[in-house]
C-alpha cells in the first residue's frame, strides 16, 4: 500500500516538474519571436527609405525633363514669332506695292487729262497768235521781235540764276542730311546695345516710307525733275540702301565669326530683314532694270540664303562646310557692293538724283550700278531651295508646251482674248526674258491702257493689267468670283477652285488653285483681279500656274483625317478640313490636310503632313487697312 502511495506521489511530482519545464521554456520562445520581428521591421524601414530615394530621383528627373521641354518650347515660340514678323513685313510690302501701283495709274490718268487740256490751250493760243500776225504792221513786228528777244535773254539769265540757287540749296540740304544721318547712326548704335538688331530693323520698318514702283509703272510714268519732294525721296532711298548694305556687311561678319547657334540665328534673321529693306529702297530709285539687275539679285540672294540657313538650324540640322563657304562668298560679294556704294557717296558733291530719270552714260550712279554687274562673276552659283536660287533659271517650265509663236501671233491672241473689251490700237512693245520668255502687247479699251505678257512657247497669257478706275463697291464676292471663273474658262483654264478672296481699294483679288483627285494644288495658283464697281476682270497673274502645272501622282494619305486633326492644337475649334498639295520651297511638294478654325476670335489655317503627321505650316488671318491678309 505504501508502495502505491509513493508511486502516486512520484507521478504527481513528475507532472509538476513537467509543467515547470514547460513554463520555463515558454518565455524563451516568445523572446526569440520578438527579436525576429524587430529585425524584419528594420529591414522594411531600409527598403522604404531606398524606395523613397528612388522616387525622389525619378520625380527630380521628370522635373528636369519638363523644364528642358519648357525652355525648348519657349525657344520655338520666339523663332515662330520672328517668322510671323517676317511674313508680316513681306505681306505689308506687297500690299504697299499694289497700293502704290494703283495710285501711280490714277496719277498717270490725271496727268494725261492735264496734258490734253494744255494741248488744247496751246492750240487756242497758236490760232489767236496767227490771227494777230495777219494784221500786224512792219513797225509793230519789229517792236514785238525786240521785246521777245529781250524777254528771252531775261528768261535765260533767270533760269541760270534759278539753277545756281537750286544747286546751292540741294548741296546745303545734302550736307544737313548727311549730318543727321551720321547722328542717327550713332544713336542707333547706342540704342542697339540694349535691343536686338532684328527688333530695331522692325521698328525702323514701321516708320519708313515704303513707296514701291513696278517696272511697268516706271516705264509709263516718268516723274518730273523739278519735283523737290521726289528728289528728296530719291536721296533717302539711295542713302537708306547704303545703310542697309552696311548692316548686311556687319551681320554677315558676325554670322561667320560666331560659334553659338542662337546668336547665328539672330544674325541670319537680321541679314534677311536688312536684305528686304535694301531691296525695297533700291527699287525706289528711277534706274532702268538692266542697271540694277545684278545688284538686286545679289541683295535678294543674300537674304534668301540667310533664310535658307536659318530654316536648316530650326529643323535641327547642322550647317555644313559648304554652307559656310557659300555664306563667305556672299559676304565678300557684299563687301564689293559696299565699297562701290561708298565710292559713289564720296563722288556725289552737287549730284542730282533726278538726273537718273535720263539714264545717260556719264551719270555717276548709272555707271556705278552698271559696273556692279561684274559681281555676277565674283562668286559661284548657289544652288539651294529658295526663290532667288541660281538654279531656278534652269528649272523646267511644266505648264507650257507646243510651238513657238511670233509677234503677229501674240497680237492676234491678245485681240481674241480681250474681244469683249473692244480693244483698239493693239501693238507689240518688246519682249520679256527670264524663266518664261514673253511678247509684250498693249492696247486701249475705253481710253484706258491694257497690257499683257504672252508666252513665246504655247502662246499663253502669263499676265495682264487693265488700267480702269474702280471708285466704289457695287458687287459682292460671289459675283466677282463668278466673273473671274468665266474669264479663266474663256482662256481654256479648267478645274480651278477659288481658295482665297480679298477686297482692297475697291478691287477683289481672287486666288484660284488647281484641283486634282479632290486635293487643292497650291503650287498651280492663279490670281485674278476684279473691279468691284463694274465687275470687270482687270488683272491676271498666272506665272506660278504655268511654271508648275502638271498632272501629279497623288499618294494615298498614311493618316486619316481624324488622326491628322489630333495633331492640331485643341485650342483651335476646327471648322473645315480637306486635302491639299502644298509647295515646300520651289523643288518639292507635300500632301497635307488643311484645317481651318477659330481661336480667340481669329481664324487659323494649319497644314499637317498627311504622311508623317508633322505640322508643315500655319497661317493666321489678319484684318488690316489693306484688306484680309494671311500671315
Amino acid at each position: 500500500m505504501e508502495k502505491k502511495k509513493n508511486n502516486a506521489v512520484e507521478k504527481v511530482e513528475n507532472v509538476a516538474e513537467n509543467n515547470s519545464a514547460k513554463k520555463a521554456k515558454t518565455p524563451a520562445k516568445k523572446k526569440t519571436v520578438k527579436k525576429s520581428t524587430s529585425s524584419a521591421k528594420k529591414k522594411n524601414a531600409k527598403q522604404l527609405k531606398a524606395e523613397k530615394l528612388r522616387e525622389e530621383k525619378r520625380i527630380k528627373k521628370q522635373e528636369l525633363k519638363a523644364e528642358k521641354e519648357r525652355k525648348r518650347a519657349e525657344k520655338e515660340k520666339v523663332l515662330a514669332e520672328k517668322r510671323v514678323e517676317l511674313a508680316r513685313i513681306k505681306a505689308h510690302r506687297k500690299a504697299e506695292k499694289e497700293k502704290a501701283k494703283a495710285a501711280a495709274l490714277r496719277e498717270k490718268n490725271r496727268r494725261k487729262a492735264e496734258a490734253e487740256k494744255r494741248r488744247q490751250e496751246i492750240k487756242a493760243e497758236r490760232d489767236a497768235r496767227r490771227e494777230m500776225l495777219k494784221n500786224e504792221s512792219k513797225k509793230d513786228r519789229s517792236k514785238r521781235l525786240a521785246e521777245e528777244r529781250a524777254a528771252k535773254r531775261e528768261a535765260v539769265l533767270q533760269k541760270r540764276r534759278d539753277k545756281e540757287e537750286k544747286r546751292k540749296r540741294i548741296a546745303a540740304e545734302r550736307r544737313q542730311k548727311r549730318e543727321e544721318r551720321n547722328k542717327n547712326r550713332q544713336r542707333n548704335k547706342d540704342r542697339n546695345k540694349g535691343i536686338g538688331g532684328w527688333l530695331a530693323a522692325v521698328i525702323s520698318l514701321g516708320v519708313a516710307t515704303l513707296v514701291l514702283a513696278s517696272v511697268l509703272t516706271f516705264t509709263f510714268l516718268m516723274p518730273t525733275t523739278e519735283d523737290n519732294l521726289l528728289e528728296a525721296s530719291y536721296q533717302k532711298s539711295f542713302y537708306d540702301t547704303v545703310e542697309q548694305v552696311d548692316n548686311i556687311d556687319l551681320n554677315l561678319s558676325k554670322a561667320l565669326a560666331t560659334a553659338d547657334s542662337g546668336a547665328l540665328q539672330k544674325y541670319l534673321v537680321d541679314t534677311a530683314i536688312n536684305s528686304e529693306l535694301a531691296e525695297n529702297d533700291l527699287q525706289q530709285l528711277p534706274l532702268h532694270d538692266e542697271s540694277k539687275y545684278y545688284t538686286t539679285k545679289l541683295i535678294n540672294q543674300i537674304g534668301d540664303y540667310a533664310k535658307y540657313l536659318n530654316n536648316k538650324i530650326i529643323t535641327g540640322e547642322k550647317l555644313t562646310q559648304e554652307d559656310y563657304q557659300g555664306l563667305s562668298q556672299l559676304y565678300r560679294a557684299n563687301q564689293t557692293l559696299k565699297d562701290s556704294l561708298q565710292k559713289m557717296v564720296g563722288d556725289m558733291d552737287g549730284f542730282s538724283f533726278s538726273s537718273l530719270l535720263e539714264g545717260n552714260k556719264g551719270n555717276l550712279v548709272v555707271e556705278g550700278f552698271d559696273q556692279l554687274q561684274n559681281l555676277s562673276v565674283q562668286y559661284p552659283e548657289l544652288i539651294y531651295d529658295g526663290p532667288f536660287s541660281d538654279g531656278l533659271n534652269e528649272r523646267e517650265i511644266k505648264g507650257l508646251s507646243g510651238e513657238e509663236i511670233d509677234e503677229e501671233n501674240a497680237r492676234e491672241i491678245f485681240i481674241k482674248a480681250f474681244e469683249s473689251y473692244e480693244v483698239k490700237d493693239v501693238k507689240n512693245v518688246g519682249t520679256t526674258s527670264g524663266d518664261i520668255e514673253c511678247f509684250n502687247v498693249q492696247g486701249t479699251s475705253k481710253g484706258e491702257l491694257m497690257y499683257a505678257q504672252i508666252s513665246k512657247v504655247g502662246g499663253k497669257i502669263i499676265m495682264f493689267s487693265y488700267a480702269g478706275s474702280c471708285n466704289s463697291v457695287n458687287s459682292d464676292a460671289e459675283q466677282a468670283t463668278e466673273k473671274a471663273q468665266e474669264f479663266l474658262t474663256s482662256l481654256g483654264i479648267e478645274n480651278m477652285k477659288p481658295v482665297w478672296i480679298n477686297l482692297s481699294n475697291n478691287l477683289y483679288t481672287i486666288n484660284f488653285a488647281y484641283v486634282q483627285n479632290g486635293a487643292i494644288v497650291y503650287s498651280d495658283l492663279i490670281k485674278v483681279r476684279v473691279c468691284a464697281e463694274t465687275q470687270t476682270v482687270i488683272g491676271l497673274e498666272a506665272r506660278s500656274y504655268y511654271t508648275n502645272h502638271t498632272e501629279r501622282v497623288v499618294e494615298s494619305p498614311a493618316l486619316t483625317k481624324s488622326q491628322a486633326q489630333a495633331k492640331v492644337s485643341s485650342n483651335i475649334t476646327v471648322e473645315t478640313a480637306r486635302l491639299a498639295i502644298v509647295p515646300i520651297g520651289t523643288k518639292s511638294e507635300k500632301l497635307c490636310y488643311e484645317f481651318s478654325g477659330e481661336y480667340d476670335g481669329s481664324t487659323y489655317y494649319v497644314y499637317i503632313d498627311a504622311i508623317t503627321g508633322r505640322q508643315v505650316e500655319m497661317f493666321k488671318v489678319i484684318e488690316s487697312t489693306e484688306g484680309t491678309l494671311l500671315m
